[in-house]
């Protein structure tokens, strides 16, 4: 099972278009955070690793707690997943596959069918204070990431992980949304938006990419 919680820095996100506050003291709030995990693996002491096949998750931010599948009775070092769908997946026809419940899902499109341009792997909108001396009104952000060059593998680090018989092992996660702007300058106001399939092969859309793999932090 994964458990994943919703954070902003330190405090955890519970409803939509609520101020939180960063430890510097800047204002966020989000009224969308989604993404899909997928192509789950554990690693085994021994290096070894075991797949969960197939499985696929939307995290949104109403539920936490996600059922990943069985797996062996053993020791594990390490955990790591794909932040989006892998190539087929993401030219699939949503209301046709088997995955229709986490596809046919239109705030994870581009436009206002799942393709040509396939689907959003992460889709993270709000406010944010941009001033310097954090005391302004928060302005609006968007960042929609997808295609397939933006899909990436996160590995946690290692920590062990033992499932034993009949228990109910539970990875839990935080993913601070906090860290997409690690390194972002945001006073400029086109650094507050990535919509399309072409603003994800900027420069920008590579920043906020690379900065989704320290998003995910164990609790």
């Amino acid at each position: 099972m994964f458990h994943l919680h919703t954070y902003i820095d330190n405090e955890e996100v519970d409803l939509y278009n609520i101020n939180y506050h960063t430890l510097e003291g800047r204002t966020i709030s989000l009224n969308m955070a989604q993404l899909y995990i997928t192509d789950v693996q554990l690693v085994g002491l021994d290096g070894s690793v075991f797949s969960f096949s197939g499985k696929k998750i939307i995290k949104v931010l109403e539920k936490a707690t996600y059922e990943i599948g069985q797996v062996p009775v053993k020791r594990y070092k390490s955990l790591r997943f794909k932040v989006g769908l892998d190539g087929l997946t993401d030219k699939l026809i949503p209301s046709t596959s088997s995955d229709s419940s986490i596809l046919n899902r239109p705030e994870m499109w581009f436009s206002n069918s799942a393709q040509p341009d396939g689907y959003i792997y992460m889709n993270v909108q709000g406010k944010i204070d941009t001033s310097a001396t954090l005391n302004k009104p928060p302005v609006p952000f968007a960042y929609k990431i997808g295609t397939n060059k933006n899909y990436i593998q996160i590995t946690m680090p290692e920590k062990e992980l033992v499932a034993e018989e009949g228990q109910i092992l539970f990875g839990h996660i935080i993913i601070d949304y906090n860290k997409l702007f690690n390194g972002v300058d945001l006073r400029q106001v086109d650094n507050l938006s990535i919509t399309t399939p072409s603003s994800n092969s900027s420069a920008l859309a590579s920043k906020i990419v690379n900065n989704i793999h320290s998003m995910f932090i164990y609790e």
